[in-house]
């Protein structure tokens, strides 16, 4: 006789990983999503090449405003999100891991991070710059005026243009997860030190300067023994012990 577990013990064990795991889950979720709008955007695309590189991600809607007249976004506004949940989170899920690390290596690891975010950062005004500009030039185009989802750029020499929307959209995303790491491993070092308190060596002022104590005698006092009053000899100074 077989004896099958009833169905609610299965929920329990699902309600039970979601509490200890919450991070990693949401993680693996936003994870899936972004990769399922990369891979069927991406395949759509096999076919049909676009003339620009991302175009495929922002000439569409999704959901499309025919079923979703008010809420709707490009596939690239939505990778975006996705893929910022799915770092943000993931690093949340790793904290424990994160603070085994020796000091050393998440020494490296700001550092690093630090450099891809002053590039971000920098691509971030070059892109706005240049889709201002091709804004401004492209507004006596047929019909007017011309949608800034269509704006390419080919510089700096590219063989094939690049959706202004597309690029700027990913350089923003690899400049916020690079804020965020920074800020995470900031949050990682002040728990270890919270966890770790290290009392400051007390230093006196001479310690501190280096400097040599000085150590005091008595002082004895002066006689002098050319001067006698009543022709008596003068007291005897006292003699230091």
């Amino acid at each position: 006789m077989k004896v099958q577990k009833p169905s609610w013990i299965r929920t329990v064990e699902v309600r039970d990983l979601i509490q200890r795991r919450p991070w990693a889950i949401l993680s693996w979720s936003a994870g899936i999503i972004a990769l399922a709008f990369i891979g069927y955007y991406g395949i759509l695309s096999i076919g049909n090449p676009p003339a620009n590189i991302g175009a495929q991600f922002v000439d569409t809607e999704f959901p499309s405003p025919s079923i979703s007249p008010w809420f709707y976004g490009k596939p690239i506004t939505w990778f975006i999100y996705a893929a910022f949940l799915y770092w943000s989170a993931g690093l949340e899920a790793q904290r424990i891991h994160f603070l085994n690390f020796s000091e050393r290596t998440r020494r490296f690891l700001f550092i690093v991070t630090a450099f891809v975010a002053f590039g971000a950062f920098y691509e971030i005004f070059y892109n706005f710059m240049i889709w201002s500009v091709l804004e401004v030039l492209t507004q006596s185009c047929s019909p007017s005026p011309c949608s800034p989802d269509i704006i390419a750029s080919r510089w700096p020499s590219l063989p094939k243009p690049l959706n202004l929307v597309f690029v700027t959209k990913v350089v923003v995303l690899v400049f916020s997860l690079s804020v965020y790491s920074l800020w995470f491993l900031y949050r990682i070092d002040k728990e270890i030190e919270r966890r770790n308190p290290t009392t400051p060596a007390a230093f006196s002022r001479q310690d501190l300067y280096d400097a040599n104590t000085i150590k005091t005698s008595p002082m004895t006092r002066a006689y002098s023994f050319a001067v006698t009053t009543n022709g008596q000899d003068p007291p005897e100074s006292p003699q230091s012990k």
